[in-house]
């Protein structure tokens, strides 16, 4: 059974009237003496009548045929029927003391005498301190003598008692300042227009989304009507999307509009028409009530987008963000308008002013659209905290040019589309901190664009591409049935591969010769900093006592003493103790005793190596005073007493271990940045993911607990009370992975600076829930394929995979808005899986990723992750015709760390990899063998000249950055270095020539087949000797006089020693016995001498 909130009831019509009795003579309230709300009969027509509002908002139901009045003084007069007098009845006589309000009086209808005695005393109460003078009362006008009531009804008479002359009675319009009022949420309000901002953007989320998405993958023909009778149909029973609400406190604001095709009304009083849905510019709009509060979201899907859509698109967001910080309190409405013409024009893009809604959004909340509270270019009403605003952003009619529509696809329903228009409608709350969006779904263009039909390809001047691609369309048009030759099809496939080889060498070259450019002005800028740095690091001198009377007082003449404090051992020279401090003393030795027991100290000196194991600052003072002190190398004591030596040896070492220990310690902290302190959110739900396990672990063990997103950063909190705090502007990158084929679905931090974890310094960071255990028990028994069990098994592991990736991902796109709320810039990467491949980083085979801005795997532990940033330079090792694999390394732009190496990488993932390589404008090389990596980039560090052209007299050329490590040198295999040569014999029309001459042996050949085969003699052949090495020596030595080239094999010669002859053109590379390199050509002599390690022989 309905009842009254006896304390809502109050609390609202005390607002009302505080606010009437504080702005009554202003002009929303026309200086009225007395409010009279009057609801007419029920109207499911009109369902946002204000007096229904009013009621919804006073009473919590609808009260048709009622009359109420609300004097200056307090009296509060309702006249209703009997049933709707005994629902107000708890309110009688409870008003609050501390409210304006004073007393709450109802009248039953009377029918006997026509409801006269009822309208005198409504009457009285208006006329109440007036003293006969004439009376304002104040109605909502556009309801006033409404021509839809029924004769005999109590709002009939009542009207016209108001307008009887003898009544002394003006009516005036009171709606704005009821407009007014109930713009102004409380926290009750506020919570019910939260939950329905939520229904509408989960009806969005979970049923437009994924309907339009099958609608476009599956081609299916729908219409606008019918896909807007589904979302309708889901909105009155949010069931459907798995929401559990209850039916009967939701209904749809109005029919949903979806529009395509070039057809576009962005008004709310738009309809979806009968056409077709068009997959190019989609556009929705839907709007759910829930408990009688409204709530609208509008968003635009982008099918196959040219650029000038999306770029205008970009446009419409700047747009909208613009409009969200004028959304301020204290500010005018009018300055949602301003704002958004004030971005155009600082854009320069004032041709799309025109294509602005003249109403950018409007009050909602029990109504839909308070027509007297909307965002236009005039209004002056001000943002005042609490209001909640449906702001709606479009750009209608915008032509799309015939150039803009030739970039897309020919397949694509873009070609068609002459104009068309963009929409996006947020709820925003105005807060004490600015505008809040309340419906959450992403409008990035990453969320809203999808392509079903890659882009034409732009040939540039390739005339040969396009003939290849206009025979193929007319071929699958009109098929000639006729079958082509397999060695055709295999030949004209390698050609492309090798046409494709060609071209990526090409850009390949052109963007070595930018790279080396840029890095030239990098390490330009760069190189003061190194110089300021170099100069800090200086030794630091040791100081344990600065004065004799320091030494602990209990010291032996004869006695070794460990000072465990000051990190000294005292020794005794000469019957004088000498302090060392404990970082000089290299390793302690106690040999087994015998007669006598010895103790021998070494300590760190110059004229050998200190190890890398020695304190850094102690290898700084030996480098230091090497040149001018003399050093104690070691020092033996004996004992006949080994107690006393046995327990000096065990200090010394113990205190060597604290010191190293410490010292480590210190390294791992010295490049620690102080992060800030994480700023935890308040009044506001905090995204968060539970039962997750962190990597690194504390201390070895399993680390689970809960991560949260908040203000600054995000914080994990351990089932132990652990903490780890990953600040916002610290995140180099994040990866979200999904778990497709992996046991695990994870997020992964990359850190700008290390943080620590437990005692060690982390630089990555990764969150992460198994899906399946890692490990299962299998039965020793055969399983049936179809096992029900096994089956329903598969099918809860596909629906959790689902389940956990969908988690994962809301928690992503959360935490981005969180973070682009508070000022900061995160955004998540999603490896490219089509683009892995298999390789071994560490010491086993993983599966290596590719994202846009890393390479990663991250379900193995050490993680691997490379920057792509950091990246100066891929080289390919042992690509060879022999092997199945080949390594790959990426040389650091810091050439004092070593270069990362990825072994083992299966031959058939080349082509691919360095195709994406060359599309992230990173340049690769390739040889055959395995280089020294430590000498080479010690070398290339040491040189100032590396990234030029030039010696140091800047006259002698020489290959600049890494391409000396270019297997078929700078102008590929066509272009030798003896190409130049006057003696060579070769014109620029040579190798078309010659390339003419092979056809034609090959055709003479051809022809010929059958005579050859016919004198083929199979037993001359048997008995025929292959060339030994010495004669194939000295058959390239011959050709070689004549035209010199590049080597395109090698061949593993052993101890004999030989000669690697090329194809076609030949440079003659000899191996002796010893292993020294002999060539006749000074072309990559530089190479092999500094890089290869080899001696040459000229």
């Amino acid at each position: 059974m309905a009842e009254l909130n006896v304390e809502r009831f109050y609390e609202r019509l005390n607002k009302i009237h505080a606010q009437f009795l504080k702005h009554r003579e202003g002009s929303t309230w026309n200086a009225a003496h007395c409010i009279s709300i009057i609801r007419g009969p029920s109207d499911d027509e009109n369902i946002y009548l204000k007096s229904s509002m009013v009621h919804h908002y006073l009473f919590g139901y609808e009260l048709p045929d009622t009359v109420l009045t609300l004097g200056k003084g307090g009296q509060c007069t309702v006249l209703a029927t009997k049933k709707k007098c005994e629902f107000l009845e708890p309110a009688v006589g409870r008003a609050p003391k501390n409210g304006s309000v004073t007393n709450l009086n109802l009248l039953v209808r009377n029918k006997g005498d026509e409801n006269a005695e009822n309208y005198e005393q409504l009457l009285k109460a208006a006329r109440e301190g007036e003293n006969g003078a004439n009376v304002k009362v104040g109605v909502l006008t556009k309801e006033f003598k409404n021509s839809g009531r029924k004769e005999g009804s109590i709002i009939i008479g009542w009207e016209k008692k108001l307008e009887e002359s003898s009544s002394k009675i003006e009516v005036v319009d009171v709606t704005a300042g009821i407009s007014l009022i109930m713009a102004i949420k409380d926290e009750v309000e506020l919570d019910l227009m939260k939950k329905s901002s939520v229904l509408s953007n989960k009806v969005l989320k979970h049923g437009f989304i994924p309907r339009i998405e099958e609608v476009i993958d599956s081609s299916l023909k729908v219409t606008h009507e019918a896909l807007a009778a589904e979302i309708d149909a889901i909105i009155e029973d949010p069931s459907k999307i798995n929401l559990k609400v209850q039916k009967d406190f939701v209904q749809s604001c109005y029919f949903p509009i979806v529009q395509s095709g070039g057809e576009y009304d962005f008004k709310v009083s738009a309809q979806s028409n009968s056409g077709d849905v068009k997959y190019d510019v989609i556009t929705v709009s839907l709007g759910a009530r829930y408990q009688m509060y409204c709530s609208n979201i509008a968003r635009t899907l982008l099918v196959d987008p040219p650029k000038h859509v999306k770029e205008t698109y970009e446009t419409l967001l700047g747009v909208y963000q613009s409009c969200l910080k004028a959304m301020t309190p204290g500010y005018p409405l009018k300055a949602v308008y301003g704002a958004a013409v004030k971005y155009l024009r600082s854009e320069d893009k004032e041709d799309l002013i025109a294509s602005l809604p003249k109403t950018m959004g409007f009050s909602v909340g029990l109504d839909f659209r308070d027509p007297l509270l909307v965002l236009n270019a005039k209004s002056t009403v001000v943002f005042r905290e609490g209001m909640v605003f449906n702001l709606a952003l479009s750009f209608a009619g915008i032509k799309l040019s015939e150039s803009a529509r030739s970039l897309v696809n020919s397949k694509s329903a873009v070609k068609e589309l002459s104009k068309y228009g963009l929409v996006i409608a947020d709820m925003v709350s105005i807060t004490s901190n600015g505008a809040e969006v309340m419906t959450k779904y992403g409008k990035a263009l990453t969320d809203i664009s999808y392509t079903i039909n890659d882009e034409d390809e732009d040939d540039g001047g390739d005339e040969d591409g396009k003939l290849a691609r206009k025979i193929a369309q007319e071929e699958e048009a009109n098929p000639t049935g006729g079958r082509r030759s397999g060695r055709l099809a295999a030949n004209s496939s390698s050609a492309a591969d090798a046409e494709g080889a060609a071209e990526r060498e090409r850009r390949q070259i052109q963007l070595m010769a930018r790279r080396n450019e840029e890095r030239l002005r990098e390490l330009a800028r760069n190189s003061g900093k190194k110089n300021r740095d170099e100069k800090t690091a200086k030794a630091e001198e040791l100081d344990s006592y600065k004065r004799t009377k320091d030494l602990p007082d209990n010291v032996l003449p004869n006695q070794v003493k460990v000072d465990m404090a000051n990190q000294c051992v005292i020794l005794p020279i000469c019957g004088n103790p000498v302090p060392f401090h404990i970082s000089t003393i290299k390793n302690v030795v106690l040999p087994d005793p015998d007669a006598a027991a010895y103790l021998r100290i070494n300590f760190y000196t110059a004229g050998m190596a200190v190890g890398k194991d020695a304190p850094e600052n102690i290898a700084k003072l030996v480098q230091k005073y090497a040149p001018y002190a003399t050093f104690i190398r070691e020092m033996t004591f004996r004992s006949l007493d080994s107690h006393s030596l046995t327990t000096a040896f065990r200090q010394i070492s113990e205190l060597r271990k604290r010191a190293r220990m410490k010292e480590l310690r210190d390294q791992e902290e010295a490049n620690l940045v102080k992060q800030d302190k994480l700023v935890r959110t308040k009044n506001e739900r905090v995204p968060r993911l539970s039962d997750l396990t962190m990597r690194p672990v504390f201390a070895g063990r399993k680390t689970q607990g809960n991560l949260e997103a908040h203000s600054n950063g995000l914080r994990f909190i351990s089932t132990r009370g652990e903490i780890v705090d990953v600040m916002y502007p610290n995140i180099k990158h994040a990866i979200f992975q999904p778990c497709e084929n992996e046991i695990m679905v994870l997020i992964h931090f990359h850190l700008k600076n290390p943080i620590m974890v437990g005692k060690k310094k982390q630089q990555d960071i990764q969150f992460f829930t198994e899906v399946i255990d890692a490990s299962q028990a299998v039965d020793a028994g055969k399983r049936s394929m179809y096992d029900p069990d096994e089956m329903d098994d598969e099918q809860r592991e596909r629906q959790l995979k689902k389940r956990l990736n969908e988690a994962f991902k809301d928690f992503c796109r959360k935490v981005e808005q969180v973070a682009k709320k508070n000022g900061y810039s995160l955004e998540f990467d999603i490896p490219y899986r089509d683009l892995g491949f298999s390789g071994n980083p560490h010491k086993e085979m993983v599966f290596i990723q590719p994202t846009l801005n890393c390479l990663c795997n991250l379900t193995e532990t050490p993680f691997f992750v490379v920057d792509l940033s950091n990246v100066d330079h891929v080289h390919f090792e042992r690509v060879t015709f022999m092997s199945k694999a080949f390594d790959m390394v990426l040389i650091n732009k810091d050439f004092t760390k070593q270069p990362w190496r990825v072994d083992m990488i299966p031959n058939e993932d080349k082509d691919a990899i360095q195709e994406w390589l060359t599309d992230m404008e990173i340049s690769y090389t390739e040889g055959p063998m395995n280089l020294n990596w430590k000498q080479i980039m010690s070398t290339v560090d040491g040189d100032d000249r590396f990234y030029m052209d030039t010696e140091e007299d800047e006259v002698t050329p020489k290959e600049a950055g890494w391409e000396f490590l270019r297997m078929f040198g700078k102008d590929g295999d066509g272009d030798s270095a003896g190409s130049g040569d006057d003696d060579s014999g070769y014109s620029e029309n040579s190798g078309d020539e010659e390339s003419e001459e092979e056809e034609e042996e090959e055709e003479e050949a051809f022809d010929s087949e059958e005579e050859s085969e016919s004198d083929y003699d199979a037993d001359e052949d048997l008995e025929e000797q292959g060339m030994d090495w010495d004669e194939m020596e000295r058959e390239a030595a011959a050709d070689d006089d004549d035209e010199k080239g590049t080597v395109l094999m090698w061949k593993n010669l052993g101890r004999k020693g030989g000669t690697v002859v090329a194809k076609k053109k030949k440079q003659l590379v000899s191996v002796t016995r010893d292993g020294q390199i002999v060539l006749d050509s000074i072309n990559n002599r530089a190479f092999y001498h500094r890089v290869m390690g080899y001696n040459i022989l000229s």
